[in-house]
């Protein structure tokens, strides 16, 4: 049931919320949503300037006689969206306080209730590698919509355990291939990935997926509170490291650190995706309900 990773009065609070595109994905339906950008809906937005190749049909000659320069009216776009999220289910994303896993299916789940809710098309898929089944993407639920299949989402999410190593690259460069209608693709993942993940999202982006990056991490992980000799082990293989975690060697790891969210917000910025860095330590409504809406991600 959706209550078991939300309760009722937040439940209210998302359903007023839409899912936002910056794209539009040709060949959608027209749905109860609206896009950012401008079609031909019969909802009037804005003029621009005619360019040679634009469509003489969509003068406005009212505005050439007033402006004398030819004027294209624009239009709000209605369509219905295709949103398809993923998340990383590794073994990494098993630890901290709160749980980075937990804190990312609720993200996931979130997103999910706001587009059925609002009627858009979406499909979850579980993101790890499964050494023993030879694969990089767990099972995808398909295409859903409407309110029906939020139940089935719900209990689906709240049962998954997270498992595997984490492989991007591969990972996303499979999804790419196997999904032929361009969407909205969200990626909740700690993005401790040793391959990378920047080919997996250039793959997304040569798809024409417009991608949503939301990182999670662990107050654990953004600011370590270690002392002394300590041993540190790689949850998804099990290799381990010896260190002193003095004051010299936790300040290198905040400067690695700061380096690394710093090349993936670089990264998505340089190849047009939008990017949030999710702190399971910061309050969740708030992530949602504002953070969304500044991102652009919703409204």
């Amino acid at each position: 049931m959706p209550q078991q990773l939300f309760p009722p009065h937040f439940l209210k609070k998302l359903e007023m919320l839409t899912l936002v595109a910056k794209q539009l994905f040709r060949g959608d339906t027209r749905g109860e949503r609206r896009s950012t950008v401008h079609g031909a809906s019969v909802e009037f937005a804005d003029f621009r300037p005619y360019v040679q190749g634009d469509d003489f049909r969509r003068i406005d000659w009212n505005a050439y006689a007033k402006f004398e320069s030819l004027m294209l009216r624009l239009f709000v776009e209605e369509q219905e969206l295709s949103v398809h999220i993923l998340l990383d289910c590794s073994a990494s994303m098993n630890y901290g306080d709160p749980a980075k896993f937990d804190y990312a299916r609720r993200l996931a789940a979130a997103l999910a209730y706001i587009a059925l809710a609002n009627t858009d098309r979406v499909s979850f898929t579980p993101v790890a590698v499964d050494t023993d089944a030879d694969t990089f993407l767990g099972a995808s639920t398909g295409s859903m919509r409407g309110k029906h299949g939020i139940l089935a989402l719900m209990d689906l999410l709240t049962a998954l355990k997270p498992a595997g190593r984490t492989d991007l690259n591969a990972s996303l460069s499979r999804f790419a291939l196997r999904t032929q209608r361009a969407g909205l693709v969200i990626l909740i993942s700690d993005f401790l990935s040793d391959s990378g993940f920047e080919d997996g999202i250039k793959r997304l982006r040569y798809g024409k997926h417009e991608v949503v990056m939301i990182q999670t991490l662990s107050p654990q992980e953004i600011s370590p509170e270690l002392l002394g000799d300590v041993r540190l082990v790689d949850m998804e293989t099990n290799a381990g490291v010896e260190v002193t975690a003095n004051r010299a060697v936790l300040q290198a790891y905040a400067k690695r650190l700061s380096a690394f969210l710093a090349e993936i917000q670089a990264f998505a910025h340089k190849h047009g995706c939008s990017c949030l860095l999710a702190n399971t330590q910061s309050d969740f409504e708030e992530l949602v309900l504002r953070q969304f809406r500044a991102l652009g991600l919703a409204r």
